[in-house]
């Protein structure tokens, strides 16, 4: 297999952390869609030009990271899958995963309107519109923390749930500006702490 995009992603990242989970072999390499020669090559994968997508040993194209982790639980099985299967157990993991994707979509709809990596001039920001996003993942991560279990978020279990946060809550914390609400989260905080020292973790974190 190969994983198309970087890291700096939170959704390349989540897949990339679950292929080492499951110890699928596969190769990455980083494709960017801001690079005209490295897009053209990327939507051979995904016609959006986006990252992730992911290159099956039997040549499929795969895009969007929950296409990709739904293939690789299947790729597992029930019984290796970070993902459980039925019942309540996988609507609660679902349920994290819906409020963390919430979550970091607006901090990455921030992360594209001022600062380094701003599509447009400051003077075309609307401030509103932003600080309300910035308060969006504000109010989704802090009622994730206060849904989180121990040690992970539904127990005693690491699962998908746990995988896609962390990516994500690594994401909104990078990013976040000093001039945004502070984040009262000290559960994902040691939630990412204890991830991070995984190796399958650590060695997906961006530069």
């Amino acid at each position: 297999m190969k994983l198309y995009g970087g890291f700096g992603s939170p959704f390349t990242r989540r897949v990339g952390v679950t292929l080492r989970l499951y110890k699928l072999e596969h190769e990455h390499i980083v494709l960017r869609g801001s690079v005209p020669e490295e897009l053209e090559r990327l939507q051979k994968f995904n016609p959006l030009g986006r990252v992730p997508a992911l290159e099956t040993d039997d040549g499929r194209a795969l895009a969007d990271s929950a296409t990709i982790l739904d293939y690789l639980d299947q790729l597992v099985g029930p019984e290796k899958s970070l993902t459980p299967a039925s019942g309540d157990a996988r609507t609660e993991v679902m349920n994290i995963i819906g409020i963390s994707a919430g979550a970091v979509e607006k901090s990455i709809s921030c992360y594209y309107e001022e600062g380094i990596n701003a599509k447009r001039p400051p003077e075309m920001v609307y401030r509103p519109w932003v600080d309300r996003m910035y308060e969006q993942t504000k109010e989704g991560v802090e009622a994730l923390d206060g849904m989180a279990k121990s040690p992970w978020m539904t127990g005693n279990k690491l699962t998908q749930a746990d995988v896609t946060l962390v990516c994500f809550w690594d994401f909104i914390m990078k990013h976040r500006p000093d001039s945004a609400p502070t984040l009262n989260c000290p559960n994902l905080s040691a939630l990412s702490d204890r991830a991070n020292a995984m190796t399958e973790f650590a060695e997906t974190i961006p530069a």
